[in-house]
């Protein structure tokens, strides 16, 4: 196979639970810039979060951020997509029977959480950047590219359904991992991320690379001929995998994946 494309999903695929990924890949970023292959990192993490975990590489990476939302090239903005006001309003209303969730708003100029959820900024932090606390989220000017809901006691599988069948016409809803759902516009996806870098790139699915372990990696596996589910991921994301790697985050699969790939 020709690869000209290598995506990446971060939590649970490239990322250790330290949030750390094993320093063989600086080298292997540098042969992929050598032999022209494009490295995409696609992730519910916030844009601003991804960008910095990876300077100096950043510039020459492609970012398919907050699950589709957010595309860019280095620190160039290629695409945006955000939900109405209507639509964070509704959601916003229908979510407020789950006292227990913690819900945070990623938008265009920051991320948006209650001041009760405050003692959770740890677990934010993690995830987004230049965050700000409000008393109601009336109280938010911005554009919301995602609303995500971070369940404490890691059973946010109990609620998906629920959730997702109280959202409005255009809008869904996609887990990542046991504490975290994504709401979003239908359509927004990394799949439909990749393929908007393949179109902007000239790359074809039969060139592209995909590793995953959640639910909200799905469209991106649809998206390209080569994906690889890591040792320890969704059952439903194994069953689409072209490859089960007998890996998992905390093993550096997908560096020793891409490893293989550069030495072909």
């Amino acid at each position: 196979m020709s690869i000209k494309l290598i995506a990446t999903d971060m939590d649970g695929t490239f990322l250790d639970h330290n949030k750390m990924f094993d320093y063989e890949f600086l080298s292997q970023f540098y042969k992929m810039q050598d032999k022209g292959i494009y490295f995409v990192l696609a992730s519910g993490n916030q844009y601003l979060r991804i960008y910095h975990q990876f300077i100096p590489m950043s510039e020459n990476i492609y970012f398919v951020a907050d699950n589709g939302a957010y595309i860019a090239h280095g620190p160039k903005v290629l695409a945006y997509h955000t939900l109405t006001d209507v639509q964070v309003r509704h959601t916003l209303k229908a979510l407020e029977r789950y006292e227990h969730l913690v819900v945070m708003m990623s938008g265009l100029n920051g991320t948006h959480l209650l001041k009760k959820d405050k003692k959770y900024e740890h677990v934010a932090k993690n995830y987004y950047r230049n965050l700000q606390y409000y008393d109601s989220f009336d109280e938010v000017k911005d554009k919301i590219m995602k609303i995500t809901l971070f369940d404490p006691e890691n059973d946010i599988h109990l609620f998906e359904d629920e959730i997702r069948s109280l959202l409005d016409e255009g809008v869904t809803a996609t887990t990542a991992g046991n504490e975290w759902l994504d709401v979003q516009p239908v359509g927004v996806n990394k799949g439909n991320g990749i393929k908007l870098l393949q179109e902007k790139l000239g790359v074809s699915p039969d060139e592209c690379v995909a590793f995953g372990d959640a639910m909200n990696d799905f469209s991106m596996f649809k998206s390209v001929t080569y994906s690889y589910a890591m040792k320890n991921a969704d059952d439903r994301i194994k069953a689409i995998a072209h490859e089960v790697l007998p890996y998992t985050n905390e093993e550096n699969g997908v560096v020793k994946k891409i490893r293989e790939i550069l030495n072909k």
